[in-house]
């Protein structure tokens, strides 16, 4: 046993995952990290195909979580995990084999209570796959700007684990952003700081959306977060507003599609799947003005509380 390492706790919630979970796991199987320093911690969302048979397989720890949420099921095997260290990722991704290491080498001093690794797809199928990661570049880590402080997400990132006992777990009560409002915890606290590691270091290959419906579920969902998000962190983000997002959707309407004909008949100047990205930027914001509306009214008393998974 190498005693120079600290143990880790590697946590994946999974939610109907069959097609996806083995390679993850796969790639768990032969990290560059001593086997008996690193833990894997599954915790299954209620699936209700083929994944927890297929966990059940590997040498890991499966743990259940009934309340639906992928924050929820990271919560439960956070509270059971052993490690100094929770490494996280998500059952659709493939970890390289540097991953822990490149991570925990972020972890330069005390005071670094987060460690954010790189993505990258590992397939481009379409237009939409193709537009979330070369022009909406979501998901991914934020480094902060004038107007939005930096934040993790939970596909590829390392936390302390000290960081949870001393600030709490994941927000349950939203699908989307508890990630984000962890990292403004953390820094809210004034103890810890966070690290984004450069290039391709901890480098995670992400399952990108592929089909129209997930890819308009997630922009809602991750609108109708954001909102609430900037309601209780004013000051590290601009609250969005309703209207600010109609007009940007009107006046994309009036002029993005003019430039997405420009592209159509300039095809020779163009990568074939970057053509359309005009009007999908179309359905981004019409997609954000719809979950920035539901989530306004939802805190105005007006609508129930959304569950968007």
């Amino acid at each position: 046993m190498d005693t120079n390492l600290p143990f880790i706790s590697v946590v994946v919630p999974v939610y109907n995952e069959q097609e996806e979970i083995e390679e993850l796991l796969d790639s768990l199987m032969v990290l560059d990290w001593p086997q008996e320093q690193y833990e894997i911690i599954c915790c299954d969302n209620g699936s209700t195909d083929r994944s927890r048979e297929i966990m059940s397989s590997y040498p890991i720890l499966v743990l259940e979580e009934s309340k639906p949420g992928p924050y929820p099921a990271r919560n439960r095997a956070i509270k059971q995990a052993k490690g100094e260290f929770i490494a996280l990722t998500d059952a659709d991704c493939i970890v390289s084999q540097q991953w822990l290491r490149d991570l925990y080498s972020g972890f330069t001093s005390d005071a670094v209570g987060a460690v954010a690794g790189s993505f990258t797809p590992k397939r481009l199928s379409n237009h939409i796959d193709y537009f979330m990661f070369r022009v909406l570049k979501s998901p991914n880590h934020n480094r902060g700007s004038k107007k939005v402080a930096s934040f993790t997400v939970t596909g590829n990132v390392m936390y302390r684990k000290e960081v949870f006992d001393n600030l709490g777990l994941f927000d349950e009560d939203t699908f989307s952003g508890s990630d984000v409002d962890m990292s403004w915890r953390l820094l809210d606290s004034g103890k810890y700081t966070q690290t984004f590691l450069e290039g391709e270091k901890g480098l995670v290959y992400h399952n990108y959306h592929t089909d129209f419906r997930s890819f308009f579920n997630v922009l809602e969902r991750d609108a109708y977060g954001w909102f609430f998000l900037t309601l209780r962190y004013p000051h590290l983000a601009p609250i969005p507003s309703v209207w600010k997002y109609s007009l940007k959707f009107i006046l994309g309407f009036l002029v993005l599609p003019w430039i997405a004909l420009g592209r159509l008949l300039l095809f020779f100047r163009a990568e074939e799947k970057s053509l359309f990205q005009e009007l999908m930027w179309l359905v981004v914001l019409w997609q954000y003005f719809i979950g920035t509306l539901r989530a306004k009214r939802v805190h105005q008393g007006l609508l129930s509380p959304s569950l968007l998974r």
